[in-house]
């Protein structure tokens, strides 16, 4: 701590000396001043902390003389509050030069990330009597938006008992973006005075730091992770999910905390919304057209999904609900619960969309653009209409427009399904011929956990087209993992699930076709191009109705329309039905083996 305020890096990072890359290093205070306010750093580990992205554990020894005492107040001695906050500032600002956000300081302002709200609580105090006050902060963001920001929570302890908690303490480092930071740490200097150090390589400075704090892990995050500043954080979208509304939203939701019942989001291990970063054109508690927010979901390299899936990429499931779960917050945002008396379950009514890439765990973070376009009310109901543009390191990957309705608990036990829908049934003698078999619990397709279909029945020339079939079924379980995911309080089938099961037919038609083996890639949907057309294919569903743990058997049919033996690719168009009721429609579905 001393050779940080003094400037001197040489034991900074490390025992070994480090080049002196800047003239003149921004510090947490310079000599014994009264802003000394952290002695020592006892601990520091740029991987821990509750959401891995490192903590730090600062100690400051208090005397009874300390000014802060002697002036605050003459009667009265004890820190004051503000103090307290600075103190744990002082110590994040310690981590920050630590994992390598270091520049000149006549370049670079600590200052708070506007629009963030911080909050501080103080259930203590530190008088003369105190020996020590630990500084404990745990980094929950860090990324650059284009300049260095980071979001912290923090415990502040006065002789081991916690005194001081503080929600989402935030800093930017205004005039340090990153790429500044890249050039620092891979040894390109910019032109001036470097008269008392040249800079050092990345495999220099790797060699003399820890192992735990290479130059590439003092970002704390790979690269490709947009990390944004958050009006509203991965806390407060997971209290709308399974928590109390009234802490995601405000007091305007407190009813539904435990009088009332609001619709909520998914939530873990099916939540795929990380942040709200951006929020224009709407106001909160008022419904209409227009408003647009900017949402951001982080992958995880080792997401449960990729090895359930028995695939390198994302399944499709996932994509739509990162693409449609900021159209669950923003109805959230604008107050729809509160316009009706009568509690409101959310469901999707149907979409269409073009994916143009594929998603792997190392594709990092996804943003999503989300715009509601209409917004229409009769007998109860709400419908609310969405554009929707999901990109990934700016290059789009799913867009499309989506519709979803707000009912009753009654109006959706009175749905009747898809009218006149006309869903294919095999001849006696299609139904002779097709084979029938148990979902593989083997690659290439899903394990048992993520297989949406027990069994299914198969024919390669029979359907409407001559192209063949694919009938599956699955026992309804009251227990299965999504109910309790989706929703609180609501449970149902995330409708993501059902058209899920129609890609894992079109699977099972591929390996049975093109005779392929447990490392076959498939891409669901195809990003082939029409060859008629020589534009992108969309697909669309459409849904009109649930199923509840109640329910019993669900049946979803699969119809090959085309099949392109060259690019091995198809094309299908289904349905899925419950206990005969048929609810969900899925046209120009397309699947193409990689």
């Amino acid at each position: 701590v001393a050779s940080t305020r003094e400037a001197s890096q040489a034991n900074v990072s490390s025992p070994s000396p480090l080049p002196l890359i800047t003239r003149h290093p921004p510090l947490v205070t310079s000599s014994r001043s009264r802003m000394w306010l952290i002695d020592r750093v006892l601990t520091l580990d740029p991987v821990g902390g509750k959401f891995g992205m490192g903590t730090i554990l600062g100690e400051l020894d208090i005397h009874p003389d300390d000014w802060f005492l002697t002036c605050h107040f003459c009667d009265d001695q004890v820190m004051p509050g503000t103090l307290m906050y600075e103190c744990c500032l002082h110590t994040l600002r310690i981590f920050l030069l630590r994992m390598g956000w270091v520049g000149e300081a006549d370049q670079i302002v600590y200052e708070p990330i506007p629009e963030v709200r911080s909050r501080l609580k103080c259930r203590g105090q530190v008088l003369s009597s105190t020996q020590k006050v630990w500084y404990e902060v745990t980094l929950k963001e860090v990324g650059y938006g284009p300049d260095a920001y980071c979001l912290a929570d923090a415990l502040m302890y006065a002789d081991g008992k916690p005194i001081v908690e503080i929600t989402d303490m935030s800093v930017r480092l205004a005039g340090l973006p990153r790429e500044t930071v890249e050039r620092l740490w891979s040894g390109k200097q910019e032109t001036g005075d470097r008269s008392q150090g040249s800079g050092r390589s990345l495999a220099d400075t790797a060699a003399i730091l820890p192992s735990s704090l290479t130059p590439d892990s003092c970002l704390l995050t790979p690269s490709s992770y947009d990390l944004r500043p958050a009006i509203f954080n991965t806390d407060r979208i997971t209290a709308f999910a399974i928590g109390k509304p009234s802490e995601a939203f405000g007091d305007r939701y407190r009813v539904f905390d435990e009088e009332r019942k609001i619709a909520r989001l998914p939530g873990p291990p099916f939540q795929f919304l990380d942040r709200v970063v951006s929020i224009e054109n709407c106001q909160p508690w008022k419904l209409e057209a227009g408003g647009e927010i900017v949402a951001q979901y982080d992958i995880p390299a080792e997401a449960w999904y990729f090895a359930a899936n028995r695939q390198p990429t994302m399944p499709f499931a996932v994509l739509l609900e990162t693409a449609l779960q900021p159209c669950g917050w923003l109805a959230g945002y604008l107050g729809s619960a509160l316009t009706s008396e009568t509690d409101l379950s959310f469901r999707n009514l149907g979409g269409r969309a073009i994916q143009y890439r594929e998603i792997t765990p190392q594709s990092g973070t996804l943003t999503t653009r989300v715009k509601i376009t209409k917004v229409s009310q009769s007998g109860g109901m709400i419908i609310q209409n969405f554009d929707y543009h999901l990109s990934c390191n700016g290059e789009p990957v799913y867009v499309g427009d989506t519709y979803f309705g707000f009912f009753s608990k009654a109006s959706l036990v009175n749905q009747v399904g898809i009218r006149d829908a006309q869903v294919f049934v095999p001849s006696p003698e299609e139904a002779a011929r097709a084979s029938r078999f148990d979902s593989p619990d083997a690659a290439p397709f899903a394990n048992a956990e993520f297989q949406m279909v027990d069994n299914a029945e198969l024919l390669l020339d029979g359907g409407p087209h001559g192209l063949g079939f694919v009938r599956g079924t699955m026992r309804v379980d009251p227990g299965a993992w999504f109910f309790k995911a989706h929703f609180y309080q609501d449970p149902v089938v995330p409708g993501s699930l059902g058209l899920e099961s129609f890609f894992q037919l079109l699977k099972f038609n591929a390996v049975a076709r093109w005779r392929l083996g447990p490392d076959a890639r498939f891409q669901t949907p195809s990003l082939r191009p029409d060859l008629a057309t020589s534009k992108p294919i969309p697909h669309e569903w459409v849904y009109r109705g649930q199923v509840i743990p109640r329910d019993e058997l669900v049946t979803v049919t699969a119809v090959i329309q085309s099949v392109n033996e060259t690019t091995r690719q198809l094309t299908a168009e289904g349905f899925l039905s419950v206990d005969g009721r048929v609810i969900y429609q899925m046209k120009s579905f397309t699947l193409a083996v990689t």
